[in-house]
Order: C-alpha cells, then sequence, then structure tokens
C-alpha cells in the first residue's frame, strides 16, 4: 500500500469536520452537558458556602489574600468542588471511550445519511468500548514512565527555577524540565489513537489482542515520524486556540448575568472549535491507518469430531 504524507492528512480532516458536522455537533453537546452539570453542582457547593461571605466578592475581583482567606475558611466546601469536579472527568473518560469509538466508526465507514451515521456511530461506539477500555488499562504503564520523566525533569530544573529572575528565564527553565516528560506523553499518546483506529478497523476481520495492537502501535508510531509531526500540529493548533482567547480576554471583565453568559457562549465557541480541531487530527490518523498493513491473523486450531 502506498503511503500517505502530510498533506494528505492535513487535508482529510477539513472534509470529515465538513461532511459530519451533525456527528461533531452531537459530541460537542454531550461534552457541554457534562460541563454544564459540573459547573452548576459546583456553584450550589459555593452558593452554600460563601454566599454571605464578604471576602468572597473581594477574591472574585481578583484580590489574592482574599481568595487565600476564603480557601482556608472553607476547606470542606474546596474538597466537595474537587470531588465534583473528579467524578466529572471520571464521568466524562467512560463516556469518552464511546464517543471516540463512534467517531472512528463514523471517519472509517463513511456512511451516508443522517440514519445510516448515526447507527455506524452507536455500532462502533459500543463495539468497541471493551476494546478501548483495556487498552486504557495497557497504557497505564506509559504514565507512569511519563510522571517518572517529569519528576526527573523537573528536579533538574528546580535550582534554575528558584533562582530565575525574569520571565524568559523562568519560561526556558520550565520548558526544559518539561520538554521530555511532554514529548514521551505524546509518543505514547499518539500510539493510543493508531491503536485504537487498528482496534475500529480490524476487530471484525482478525480479532485483535489489545495488547499486541498497543505494543505494535508504538513501534508503528515510532518507525513514522508523519504521525508525530501530524499529532504536534493538532496540538499546536489547540493550543494556539486557547492561547489566543486567554490573551484576547485579558483586561476585558464582564460582570454580571450579561457578561457571564456572554463569557459561557464564547468559551463554548472556543470549546467547539478545538472539538473540530481533534476531529480533523482522529480524520487524518484514520486515513493513515488505513494504510498499515494487516496483522497476522489467529488460526483458531480446529478440532475433528471422531466417529
Amino acid at each position: 500500500m502506498a503511503r500517505l504524507g502530510l498533506g494528505e492528512m492535513l487535508g482529510a480532516g477539513p472534509r470529515a469536520v465538513t461532511r459530519y458536522t451533525g456527528t461533531l455537533l452531537a459530541v460537542f453537546v454531550v461534552q457541554t452537558l457534562v460541563a454544564v452539570v459540573c459547573m452548576f453542582a459546583v456553584a450550589a457547593v459555593l452558593v452554600q458556602a460563601f454566599a454571605h461571605h464578604p471576602l468572597w466578592d473581594d477574591a472574585v475581583d481578583g484580590d489574592l489574600i482574599a481568595l487565600i482567606a476564603c480557601l482556608r475558611w472553607a476547606k470542606v466546601s474546596m474538597f466537595a468542588s474537587g470531588g465534583i469536579v473528579f467524578g466529572a472527568v471520571l464521568l466524562w473518560q467512560l463516556a469518552t471511550w464511546f464517543l471516540v469509538g463512534g467517531l472512528y466508526g463514523v471517519l472509517a465507514q463513511r456512511p451516508e445519511g443522517r440514519g445510516d451515521t448515526a447507527r455506524c456511530f452507536g455500532a462502533s461506539g459500543a463495539s468497541t468500548y471493551l476494546a478501548y477500555a483495556r487498552l486504557a488499562l495497557c497504557a497505564i504503564p506509559g504514565l507512569l514512565a511519563v510522571l517518572f520523566v517529569l519528576l526527573i525533569g523537573m528536579s533538574f530544573v528546580a535550582t534554575r527555577i528558584e533562582h530565575a529572575l525574569t520571565i524568559p528565564e523562568l519560561a526556558f527553565a520550565l520548558a526544559l524540565g518539561l520538554a521530555p516528560a511532554l514529548l514521551l506523553a505524546h509518543v505514547l499518546s499518539t500510539a493510543s489513537d493508531y491503536a485504537r483506529i487498528e482496534l475500529t478497523l480490524r476487530q471484525e476481520t482478525h480479532n485483535p489482542s489489545v495488547v499486541f495492537t498497543y505494543l505494535s502501535s508504538c513501534s508503528y508510531v515510532i518507525g513514522r515520524p508523519v504521525t508525530l509531526v501530524h499529532g504536534g500540529l493538532g496540538w499546536l493548533c489547540f493550543a494556539f486556540v486557547t492561547i489566543g482567547y486567554a490573551y484576547l480576554s485579558q483586561g476585558h471583565p464582564m460582570y454580571g448575568a450579561e457578561g457571564a453568559v456572554t463569557l459561557f457562549v464564547i468559551r463554548q465557541g472556543i470549546a467547539l472549535l478545538r472539538t473540530a480541531i481533534r476531529t480533523g487530527v482522529l480524520a487524518g490518523q484514520v486515513e493513515l491507518g488505513r494504510t498499515r498493513p494487516l496483522p497476522a491473523r489467529r488460526v483458531e486450531p480446529k478440532i475433528e469430531a471422531k466417529g
């Protein structure tokens, strides 16, 4: 099979986003619902703790001392808010296995029409769910390796960070300490992406082993730097949108209910754009995943009946 170049992979993203805009919006709606439920739950906890606390208004306005005082005064509420956020993240992770499996199925099979797309999405998400869960377990050692490299890198630059006198010096020290862990995390996350693609494309015909698929995907990614470049460009676009939003929002505070609604709408627009970027990256990865050679097929031993 001919190998795809970076240009073909990048071009597959916009085509998939424009073709399956409804699927993208459906995934985004689920993401928004989880975020809204988490936001209202945390808001209810904070209202009970700080609604009649005069320092909370100053803390919201940016008074660091008032914020620290409020956090010390209501530690239980902070732990409760953290528990709600952790539960929302866990719920989203469980939902992600289904949603990503559905997206991969739609991008791989390219169904026509809303009905066929919905059936393909649901069938693919359900059939790959347990395989993706096992794949997440296979990725745990890699996550531990990333944390180990991160600790080593940060300990290496701890003295530089402690004695940094300017923002550029601090940024350089942080970049130096984080770079090895980020590179390793990028390699492993990209390998997980291609392992999910392999499980989606080959599950019906080859019934691949999850562990073998993950290890072979790590080898595949390391042997083809275009996979890392393509994924890295996606994360750069993701970071550019996020940093651009943070930069433009500086110095433009929004107060009152109208400001809160406006801020929520703008943030959701940024979240939708980031979801579209991620979906475009997945589409390019699926196009390249099609060109991977088929794994050796399992041959089940035949048992002949006697007599």
